[in-house]
């Protein structure tokens, strides 16, 4: 009897035992002028790339506490989102990966107040000094190694070291059913709305909004006048001018996302993410963010 206990009793101590050589979803320091930073939480997302901004790519955040995965993920910008979340605001440390389909990796480190930007590819021109090896790479999921091959100087400041390992599921928002190139109804709603704010309607503008973007331009403190110029003000700058709508995706009956191409600004070329809701059986506006420069 006293046999068998002794024989359970070493079952149960080596299942409690961790596995070894079992990988932790994050690991290494940043080290900055002989101080370490490390991580202890690891989030991925997947974003839209800034400068080419049809493609798709994973964002690595390593940070001392956990992001909000959920408001991240579910996001209409989830890049936007993830850089306003609490864990990486003020003054807290972390690190950002961005990691292309091909494995290359660029970083933008929070350390000490300041920014340290690095890359496996080039910046400028000039190549980067980080080595990144990535053994999982999918729109699911993501395992990698990023590390200096040596110290580097930074222009202005002391010389830092990187070696970290991560990996994690990737978070997305389920992918909509693709709706007609010219973004069919919700489309045909934004293209009214455009032209709606040339003219000197506000109601005919509040119309196309949904009630929550309505309300702010419809104050009583404000006069009728002064409503209508803060409308024409605020949604001249987030309606994509001179639209060209490419496409979007059906995300529900009643709430769709449309790819529209803009001018912000004299000979710039960007695309934007419209979020469009059916209310009261009529399409409205009820967001947008720039989803990246075009060239």
């Amino acid at each position: 009897m006293k046999g068998n206990t002794l024989a359970f009793a070493l079952v149960a101590l080596v299942c409690a035992l961790p596995v070894s050589g079992a990988a932790a979803p994050v690991g290494g320091q940043f080290e900055l002028d002989g101080k370490a930073t490390k991580p202890a939480h690891v989030a991925a997302f997947r974003v839209r790339d800034q400068f080419n901004p049809r493609e798709i790519e994973t964002y690595v955040m390593l940070t001392a506490t956990p992001v909000d995965k959920e408001a991240i993920k579910s996001s209409l910008d989830p890049y936007a989102t993830a850089i306003n979340d609490p864990a990486v605001m003020g003054d807290n440390d972390y690190l950002a990966f961005w990691v292309k389909t091909n494995g290359q990796t660029q970083m933008n480190a929070h350390v000490g107040g300041t920014q340290y930007v690095d890359s496996s590819g080039k910046i400028m021109g000039m190549q980067g000094s980080l080595v990144a090896n990535c053994k999982e790479n999918s729109a699911t999921r993501v395992a990698c190694s990023v590390k200096t091959a040596k110290p580097v100087k930074s222009m202005d400041g002391p010389s830092w070291s990187l070696d970290v390992s991560f990996e994690s599921d990737v978070a997305a928002r389920p992918v909509g059913k693709a709706m007609a190139a010219d973004g069919e109804a919700p489309g045909k709603a934004l293209m009214a709305l455009r032209g709606a704010l040339a003219g000197k309607d506000l109601q005919k503008i509040l119309g196309m909004l949904t009630p929550e973007q309505a309300k702010s331009y419809n104050e009583d403190w404000r006069t009728p006048e002064e409503n209508l110029e803060s409308a024409k003000e605020i949604l001249d700058m987030r309606v994509p001018k001179q639209p060209k709508i490419t496409g979007g995706e059906w995300l529900a009956e009643d709430r769709a996302v449309l790819e529209v191409e803009g001018v912000p600004y004299p000979n710039g070329k960007m695309l934007y993410l419209v979020e469009m809701h059916r209310v009261d059986g009529q399409w409205r506006y009820a967001d947008s963010t720039p989803a990246g420069l075009l060239r």
